[in-house]
């Protein structure tokens, strides 16, 4: 069993009244807001690095 196919038996036994294709499309939109999340942290992350290379140089030609 694939990690998605276990994570959709875990949702269905924990929530029986769930239909399995309303189960997938949950998995599918938690993963997509994690995916989301972590473009945003790396978004961010590279910014800061940028701004501090911009920094150095500004530095450097003073």
């Amino acid at each position: 069993m694939t990690k998605i196919n276990g994570k959709v038996a875990e949702l269905l036994a924990k929530h029986p009244h769930l239909s399995q294709p309303e189960a997938i499309k949950i998995i599918a939109d938690k993963n997509q807001r994690k995916k989301q999340k972590r473009i945003e942290k790396t978004d961010r992350i590279n910014a800061k690095k940028l701004k501090k290379e911009a920094a150095v140089l500004n530095s450097d030609e003073a």
